[in-house]
């Protein structure tokens, strides 16, 4: 997949970063209504609600499930949900620039690769 495209590395870095993390948290689309808060019950802070820790990309293949809530079982199910899954709400992270059109909108050959 075209990297630039799916803009993963804003969370998940790149090959100069051994983690595959930012060790930050940010709002990743899941929700259109909030009610897991995340970081925004421990902070106390609306402004944080959902938002989760972007978790490391190593040894990816043997983590499922995946999300903070474990929703998703396949990494198929990942990709699409930032292909065309994205749902839009008050604490949206910026990074997810696309969410207006649903995602990134990868075609199959790019969620394949």
């Amino acid at each position: 997949m075209d990297e630039s495209k799916g803009d993963c590395f804003h969370c998940h870095g790149s090959e100069n970063n051994p983690l595959w993390t930012d060790n930050k948290f940010h709002n990743n689309g899941l929700d259109s209504a909030v009610t897991d808060h995340g970081l925004g019950g421990i902070t106390g802070d609306p402004s944080d609600h959902g938002k989760f820790k972007s978790p490391s990309l190593r040894n990816l293949i043997f983590t499922a499930p995946y999300m903070h809530d474990g929703r998703f079982s396949t990494i198929d199910e990942v990709i699409n949900h930032y292909s065309e899954g994205l749902q839009n709400s008050p604490t949206i992270d910026p990074l997810m620039k696309k969410v207006s059109q649903g995602g990134v909108q990868l075609n199959p050959q790019e969620k394949a690769t």
